[in-house]
């Protein structure tokens, strides 16, 4: 029989979960379905119109199983019986017998006989709804069908079992596949299997399906049966001439006969179209007219013979619902004439519903004008009148095309970016992760300042993993550690500690202008260690997968480390002779834990070990979930527990069963806890322990802690931060810790995705201070780049539903009296004058003359600078239908060349800095037309420039800064940007802002050049050398007309001849 593709139709929520089995009615013309997340639909006749669609599970639907009466459906812990309709029969879940079920078989009239992973055989008596027999079987059962003589049971083991039906006794049992079974079918006296074997210590799918003849009592070869497919799932034909529908996974089938004879029918291989989905789900209709696949996609495609066919000859039939009845007709013309009243015509009403007079009073109350923003009234005097509308410039201070509205006892509007939040979060909005929507202009005219009215700066996260933003502003808020990194400079070319302190002075120098901590990531990505400790997200996947609580644990733990041994095996280049030279990393975090262990044969040893940071352990016992247990008695279980563990013992001469005991001997000036809620268990116990108690908190906002003589820890919980007048003296047994930094991990359970991190900061006095404002000591939520102030009360409550807490910060008090936090390092002109990071390739021709010892830079000298990129990873964007651009994620851009030319002197013009940045990631686009970087130029072994790193230059630009020179260049908002250094407004003259009308377009540097210079540049490509040296001269133009007071009538110019030209420099000899 041959048979053509009919009809598709897509299943009740089909495309979310996926067709898990399809199976023809032999009561009635219907086709059911079921989905993977627990939906059952039915579909009536060829046509597949719907009949019936309901909910059966909240659970994967592993098998259904329609009877006389109504269908069976099982998943892994319930049964359901439903009528055709969807009513529920009979319902049995929750029982230990029925754990597991996998495959089911309809006994008889009323007794139902299911399969269970977990090894047992369970007989279930429908009329009742009870358990009649239980068996332990071999191997957990995936598969049962019956045949005339045995019930045939297939385990996940490859076995085959044939019970004797009525004592369920295994009378015989063989080995179908080596390693597990796909599906198994009954045809006649054949029992059909496929499955897979191991190949290569690997699971593989066999290309050929196994025949055991009944009658024979054997397995026929399998060179006797072959298939031209990998079969999945099979499907008996016909019980006359044995043959068997074979499917694989990818839509092929193939009819395939038992006997082994080849027919035209056989040879054929046919394929069910889908788009990139799977079938899940075969069945053969009771006419044998039919053939149903399910997909993974929720599509359900019927395939049928040529002529008019039907899904069962002899279908009962089916019941339909009430149609609904219609109102009578009324002719308008007759209800016009009066003939006919409107009140015959029959209206809806719902007795206990509620009607629009029952509109409350209050959702009608008057709700007053916003009044418009008042203006300046010396406004109106430049006010130019036009056809009765007045016209006035806009203020400077005032955003084009924004006017603010008094919102006095209003609620603050929505942001423009987030607008297409879920409004059904229970996340608080300024908890939320800010999505960024991107601009053809880039992220640097995305509005930061919209998400923050402090002082404070925030840290951008379209950089690559730039999760670790709240432990890096965790670091920058600790004041010997923000003091410390800017102390540190070293010669190694990858440091976390320099690059932390390059970090920490852009933050220092922001007052409420977001920073980006590129350099920082790229040197943290460089370390040998970050990729096997899983600190990396190298793509979209991982990164909506990751689990950010866990991985930020991880984070802290590896970077404490690392900043402690760099700190102690590579100290500061002494560029200055007050450069500090010790580590502090173990100074402020470490404390002496010392580790009594005791081996199963007596022997006891003592080791005293440093530790940078504790994790908490819970007490995970019989009931003590619902137990109250303060934080201290947690804290100090954590601390000091005693544990078992296999270990060396060298008396034994072999790994022995031992009991180690921690005791703090020494109390660290802060103490670092990652919080290691893990698990579900985690959870309830912060839970418990957060209910009932003030304010929902269970974390103290301060303790006192002690260590008494038999090392034994005293911890007194204070749920407000303690008064100085009340603490105890701090010594290296007692000390009093304020909470000072909490980081927790936002994701609500049930939305996908891998949520974000936040931290909240208790900022004090001196911060406050150093950024102009009033001392005061305020707690701060610091999300990304949002930052907002927030109530003490709040600061270490966890809302589980969708806050977790993942590292505590504690702070001992008056610790800092113990630290220098003057800032004494500055980088010094010898990185200009000597190559203290010395080119990296071997010939380098001399492009620059650097600095001579009577070239002193001072405050308020011009440079000119320039720079060129690559681009290390592309951009991500989506074209819509309708034409419009998006932009996911901006392309990530990584400098290559940086250019710096003196601005006075007589080499007024010669570079003193031209350095080509060696690159540690992979280059995807050099750009060459724009940057003039060719492939080689940035790697170290052909390299014929001036190769060096990144931090040599940095430095260099960082010294420059520090005697306050000014940056003349073009467009140099993003050079600096991609470099990732902050230069104050102050200290930049950029001629793309210079050469500028207001509401007019950017102008290039290389018209600006034609039409103020009178020469070309950039004819073949861009030379970083030639811009910087163009820009400085463009801006000497400008002072030049800035004097004649020509400035205005030079821009009109300007913008009128480039509009004539259509920015387009016109051939040599033409003048402007």
């Amino acid at each position: 029989m041959e048979y053509e593709e009919y009809k598709s139709v897509e299943c009740y929520r089909g495309h979310e979960f996926g067709i898990s089995s399809v199976v023809f009615d032999y009561q009635e013309e219907l086709l059911w379905s079921s989905t993977y997340g627990g939906h059952v639909t039915s579909f009536w006749g060829t046509e597949l119109n719907k009949y019936t669609a309901f909910q059966a599970h909240n659970a994967s639907v592993r098998q259904l199983q329609p009877t006389l009466h109504g269908v069976i459906t099982i998943t892994d812990r319930e049964l359901r019986y439903s009528t055709r309709t969807g009513l529920p029969i009979l319902q049995i879940g929750n029982i230990p017998a029925l754990e597991e079920m996998q495959a089911l078989l309809y006994h008889s009239e009323n007794a139902l006989l299911i399969g269970c992973l977990n090894k047992k055989l369970v007989t279930v008596d429908l009329a009742f709804g009870s358990i009649t027999g239980e068996m332990d079987t071999r191997s957990g059962i995936c598969l049962l069908k019956a045949s005339d003589q045995y019930i045939c049971c297939g385990d996940v083991g490859g076995q085959v079992s044939l019970l004797d039906p009525m004592s369920l006794k295994t009378v015989h049992s063989y080995s179908a596949h080596t390693a597990s079974l796909c599906d198994m079918e009954v045809v006649g006296h054949y029992i059909v299997t496929c499955g897979f074997s191991q190949q290569f210590g690997q699971l593989c799918v066999d290309d050929h399906i196994q025949v055991f003849d009944v009658r024979a009592n054997r397995l026929l070869a399998p060179s006797a049966v072959t298939c031209s497919i990998h079969p999945m799932l099979l499907k008996g034909l016909t019980a006359f001439a044995p043959e068997v529908l074979a499917v694989s996974d990818s839509g092929e089938f193939q009819v395939v006969n038992l006997r082994g004879l080849v027919t035209p029918t056989t040879m054929c291989v046919r394929r069910v179209e889908m788009d990139e989905a799977v079938v899940c789900a075969v069945d053969v209709s009771p006419s044998q007219q039919c053939l149903a696949f399910g997909d993974s996609a929720g599509v359900v495609h019927l395939w049928k013979a040529e002529g008019d066919a039907v899904l069962n000859h002899n279908a009962l039939p089916s019941i339909f619902a009430d149609g609904v009845e219609s109102a009578p007709y009324l002719s308008l013309d007759d209800a016009s004439s009066g003939s006919v009243s409107l009140a015959a015509v029959p209206t809806s009403y719902c007795s206990n519903g509620r009607l629009l007079s029952d509109w409350p009073a209050a959702n009608s109350k008057f709700k007053r004008r916003r009044p418009p923003r008042t203006f300046d009234p010396r406004l109106f005097s430049q006010m130019k009148v036009s056809q009765s509308v007045g016209f006035v410039p806009r203020p400077p201070n005032m955003k084009h095309n924004q006017v603010p509205y008094d919102l006095v006892g209003e609620d603050e509007p929505e942001s423009p970016m987030m607008r297409e939040e879920n409004v059904l979060s229970s996340i608080p909005k300024k908890y939320r992760q800010v999505e960024m929507k991107y601009t053809k202009l880039g992220v640097e005219y995305f509005d930061f300042a919209y998400y923050n009215d402090t002082e404070f700066a925030g840290l951008e996260i379209h950089i690559p993993n730039a999760y670790c933003n709240s432990m890096l502003q965790v670091l920058y808020f600790l004041e010997p550690i923000r003091c410390g990194m800017q102390n540190h400079l070293c010669a190694r070319d990858v440091c976390l500690a320099c690059e932390l302190g390059f970090l920490f002075r852009m933050l220092d120098r922001a007052k409420g202008r977001n920073c980006q901590a590129t350099n920082f990531l790229r040197a943290f990505r460089t370390l040998k260690d970050v990729g096997p400790l899983g600190l990396l997200i190298s793509s979209e996947e991982e990164e909506l997968s990751a689990n950010l609580g866990k991985l930020i644990q991880k984070w802290n733990r590896f970077v404490l480390q690392q900043l402690n041994q760099e700190m102690q095996q590579h100290p500061s280049i002494p560029l200055d002779e007050n450069t500090p030279s010790d580590s502090m990393i173990e100074r402020l975090f470490g404390c002496q834990v010392k580790t009594h262990t005791c081996c199963q044969c007596g022997l006891k040893t003592e080791r005293t070990s440093t530790e940078l940071l504790f994790s908490l352990c819970y007490p995970h016992t019989a009931g003590s979930s619902h137990k109250r247990h303060s934080f201290g008695s947690v804290l100090e279980y954590s601390i000091c527990k005693c544990q078992q563990t296999h270990a060396w013992c060298d008396n034994c001469g072999k790994y022995m069963a031992t009991t180690q005991q921690k005791a703090l001997c020494t109390l660290p000036n802060v103490l670092s806890l990652n919080c290691q809620v893990e698990n579900e268990l985690d959870r309830e116990f912060w839970k418990f322990q957060q209910t009932e108690r003030e304010g929902g908190g269970w974390v103290p906002l301060s303790m006192e802690v002690t260590i008494s003589d038999d090392k034994a820890l005293n911890i007194i919980e204070y749920r407000h931060t303690r008064s100085n007048e009340h603490s105890a003296a701090s010594s290296q047994k007692t000390a009093t810790y304020d909470l000072q930094m909490v980081v927790g991990y936002v994701k609500e359970q049930w939305i996908g995705g891998s949520g974000n991190l936040i931290v909240h900061i208790r900022v004090g006095p001196a911060n406050h201070m150093r950024k102009g404002q009033e001392p005061k000591t305020q707690w701060y939520l610091f999300n990304d780049f949002v930052i907002s102030p927030i109530e003490e009360s709040s600061a270490a409550v966890f809302p589980l539903e969708w806050l977790t807490p993942c590292i505590l910060i504690y702070i001992q008090r008056g610790c800092e009296q113990n630290f220098d936090t003057t800032i004494t390092v500055k980088c010094a002109e010898a990185v200009l004058i000597a190559e203290t990071h010395g080119p990296r390739s071997v010939h380098s021709p001399a492009t620059f003359a650097p600095l001579t010892i009577s070239e002193h830079l001072e405050k308020g000298d011009l440079v000119g600078i320039d720079a060129e990129f690559v681009t290390v990873n592309q951009e991500e964007a989506e074209v819509k239908c309708d034409g419009t651009h998006t932009t996911l994620k901006p392309s990530q851009m990584s400098v290559a060349r940086i250019t710096v030319v003196r601005g006075k002197g007589p080499l007024e013009g010669t570079p003193f800095i031209d350095d080509y940045i060696e690159s540690s990631e992979q280059v995807v686009d050099y750009l060459t037309e724009f940057s003039g970087i060719k492939p080689g130029d940035l790697d170290v072994a052909v390299s014929s420039k001036h190769l060096t790193t990144l931090k040599a230059t940095y430095l260099k630009l960082l010294y420059l800064l520090e005697v306050g020179v000014k940056f003349v260049g073009h467009g140099l908002k993003k050079d600096f940007r991609v470099i990732n250094i902050l230069i104050p407004p102050e200290n930049v003259l950029d001629t793309v802002e210079l050469f500028h009308l207001p509401k007019q377009r950017l102008i290039s540097l290389r018209f600006l050049a034609w039409f103020f210079l009178g020469i070309r540049i950039q004819e073949d490509t861009h030379d970083s050398s030639e811009d910087a040296r163009t820009a400085l001269q463009l801006y000497h133009r400008y002072q030049e007309l800035e004097s004649e007071n020509k400035i205005t009538e030079s821009l009109h110019r300007l913008y009128e001849t480039g509009r004539n030209y259509n920015w387009v420099i016109p051939d040599k000899g033409v003048s402007h």
